[in-house]
């Protein structure tokens, strides 16, 4: 009997993001890693991520150091991965606690592991330090003590680099002109936030939503609140003061020209038009809707050098200025 080879793929030839901040990324969800080793991309570098038996997420650098085996290949023994070619072994530190045939195992015979992080549904990767700068991401509307709500998923993919995505909430008059919302928005900055934090508040007195979601309620004051890291953000929509959806937008930043955006959008359940039914299905359509028109933007778009703005372009500049204080590759 023949066994099926082990599904891998060859060392891909991958340029170094340049332009990425230091950060927390999700580099799968947790309920698709499983203690098989997964091969995966994450910031132009090749990763292997794995559970030991444990069930601790490890994400360490794809290939064996000791001669550049893929570890996908391997297997997970007790709470290592070991490698397919020569059975070395690799525990979460990415210490090799184990060289079979070898005399004795070399002093710098270990792998290069990232610190990780898991929660809200995915494994977490922080890229660009050998320590993090801060936190990841606190959601409290997923915990089991939550106030009844809807939610669901979303994962979009796009070309566009990690920085473009985050920014897009600050980009004040694309709300009108991609999106047609109707309404005098007006930003206002938040200084009440941690230092790894920008934060804004954009509202209007009054809004006309595109359809589907102008037929089913009246809008009154609206307040968009955006708290943003330089890796993910958390945004919640309010109506009259109270608090209608809130986002958690995370990034998977694979290749110079590959990006993926996912995330949680949670509806508090309540007596009225705002809490029904009807408008958690209409406002996740006008989600998709208007994400794919800003997708449709990022695919034909190119970068500039910034030079020529306006003053309703404070909103983007303000936030990549934010954003070049957490460039440079400090690993």
């Amino acid at each position: 009997m023949r066994l099926a080879a082990p599904v891998s793929r060859p060392p891909q030839k991958l340029a170094r993001l340049q332009e990425l901040a230091r950060g927390w990324y999700v580099v799968a969800s947790s309920k698709d890693l499983r203690r098989q080793p997964t091969a995966v991309v994450l910031a132009g570098r090749e990763l292997v991520v794995w559970r030991t038996r444990r069930g601790t997420p490890v994400a360490m650098d794809r290939f064996c150091p000791h001669q550049g085996a893929a570890l996908e290949l391997g297997t997970v023994v007790d709470e290592s991965l070991r490698c397919a070619f020569h059975h070395w072994r690799f525990d979460a530190t990415g210490a090799c606690i184990a060289a079979p045939e070898t005399r004795r195992i070399p002093n710098d015979a270990s792998a290069s592991v990232r610190p990780v992080w898991e929660g809200l549904g995915y494994v977490w990767v922080w890229v660009g330090s050998s320590e993090p700068d801060y936190p990841p991401p606190t959601f409290p509307h997923l915990d089991p003590e939550a106030p009844p709500h809807r939610r669901y998923a979303f994962t979009f993919r796009t070309n566009a680099p990690a920085r473009r995505v985050l920014e897009n909430g600050f980009d004040v008059p694309h709300f009108a002109v991609v999106h047609g919302i109707d309404a005098d928005l007006q930003l206002s900055w938040r200084r009440d936030t941690e230092p790894h934090l920008i934060a804004a508040r954009l509202t209007a007195e009054s809004i006309r939503l595109p359809s589907p979601i102008d037929r089913l309620m009246t809008i009154g004051p609206l307040c968009l609140d955006l708290q943003s890291t330089a890796s993910y953000q958390i945004l919640t929509f309010e109506l009259d003061g109270v608090p209608v959806a809130h986002e958690l937008l995370a990034l998977t930043p694979g290749t110079v020209d590959s990006t993926t955006m996912r995330g949680w959008t949670v509806m508090p359940r309540a007596k009225g038009v705002l809490g029904s039914g009807a408008a958690f299905w209409g406002y996740r359509l006008q989600h998709r809707q208007g994400t794919r028109s800003d997708l449709r933007v990022y695919r034909n778009a190119v970068a500039t050098d910034g030079s020529i703005n306006t003053a309703d372009d404070e909103g983007v500049l303000r936030f990549r200025q934010f954003y070049r204080g957490w460039l440079g590759d400090a690993e």
